[in-house]
């Protein structure tokens, strides 16, 4: 071999080796900074000047550990050649297996809340007593859920307002009120209701009052409009009517004006503030009111919730007929609450004739 070629090749031979050391001194120096990284880490300190000789620290990395990493990420990943892709065959079977799989975890996810959710409501339902044993089998949907946050809050208002009247139990909310709560569900399903425990107490009053002023504004929003009253109580006598509209006039805060017709007022006065005002709620004895609208003062053809409140109070047949005569006025089918006490052969005809079906029977006890 001449000298000259074995003098290239000796030269050649050095600049490799200076290569390699500085090749393996940056891979060395490169791992001791990762190295040092973690240790700084751990330790909880961090030196002032890292990650400024590059860049600046950004909110999503305040270390600078992607910049410091991305030389290692990319000598890590591997090269792919045309040997390691996938076939397409092989991509279909793992997207189907995978497909499967999910709907496999969300069946028995689907199964594991339903189940949870049954025990509540099976618990429900067993406190309920329907008229009608076919009834049982439809519960659907629409018994499901809770009242919404606008009829807690009109329930609210009326337990703060009646406060100082010790109108309730003290220190028990009105939402907790259990037969409030079957009621809303009968009321949300379309069923009539029959309470056989006597006449409607206060907490029964601010849950029908509540539920009927969250039809009202649900229907508003829809863009219904009512013409005549949307509620119409019936009472027996004065004192139940002078009641039930003290316990509704906290509403009026949510635009529900309550109007009560007895004959403790002269006919005179009742017809000027009829016409003053359109009343959403109506709070009458049955004579008044049918005087009343014999005079066309009032129009309660389009009522759509109907009170019935001491059904037994009166040994004769008078109070009856009035109700009956007053739902003739009625031209829509409202729903109908009827409180009556104990459920003797005499009461049990009357409620016949005025609860059409499905009637779904409530008692506080």
């Amino acid at each position: 071999m001449p000298k000259g070629e074995d003098a290239i090749i000796r030269k050649k031979n050095k600049s490799n080796r200076k290569k390699m050391r500085s090749d393996s001194a940056q891979v060395s120096n490169r791992i001791a900074a990762i190295i040092a990284q973690k240790k700084r880490r751990q330790s909880g300190k961090r030196r002032m000047c890292q990650g400024m000789c590059f860049s600046l620290p950004t909110p999503e990395d305040p270390f600078n550990d992607k910049q410091n990493n991305l030389d290692a990420k990319k000598k890590d990943k591997p090269k792919k050649t045309k040997k390691d892709w996938p076939s397409k065959e092989v991509n279909n079977l793992t997207e189907n297996g995978s497909d499967a799989s999910q709907n496999k975890r969300k069946a028995n996810g689907d199964q594991q809340s339903n189940g949870k959710n049954q025990e509540p409501k099976r618990a429900r339902i067993k406190e309920l007593i329907y008229s009608d044993k076919a009834d049982t089998k439809k519960l659907s949907a629409k018994d499901e859920g809770c009242p919404s946050k606008f009829l807690i809050s009109c329930l609210k208002t009326i337990q703060d307002t009646m406060h100082d009247k010790e109108a309730f139990e003290r220190g028990k909310p009105l939402f907790f009120d259990s037969w409030g709560f079957e009621f809303w569900r009968c009321y949300s399903s379309g069923k009539h209701v029959l309470e056989t425990n006597g006449h409607a107490t206060m907490e029964q009053i601010a849950w029908i009052g509540s539920t009927a002023v969250d039809t009202i504004t649900k229907k508003e929003k829809e863009g219904a409009s009512f013409t005549s009253p949307y509620l119409l109580f019936i009472v027996p006598s004065q004192e139940k009517a002078t009641q039930v509209r003290a316990l509704c006039k906290p509403l009026k805060v949510f635009g529900i004006h309550t109007v009560s017709l007895h004959p403790g007022a002269s006919i005179d006065h009742q017809v000027h503030g009829l016409k003053t005002c359109e009343p959403e709620f109506l709070i009458c004895t049955p004579d008044r009111l049918l005087e009343l609208v014999s005079m066309k003062a009032v129009d309660i053809s389009g009522v759509c919730s109907l009170i019935i409140d001491g059904l037994e109070s009166s040994s004769e047949d008078a109070y009856l007929d009035s109700i009956k005569s007053i739902q003739q006025h009625i031209s829509v089918d409202p729903h109908t609450v009827v409180f009556c006490s104990g459920l003797s052969d005499a009461c049990l005809t009357a409620v016949s004739s005025l609860l059409p079906t499905p009637t779904c029977r409530l008692s506080i006890d």
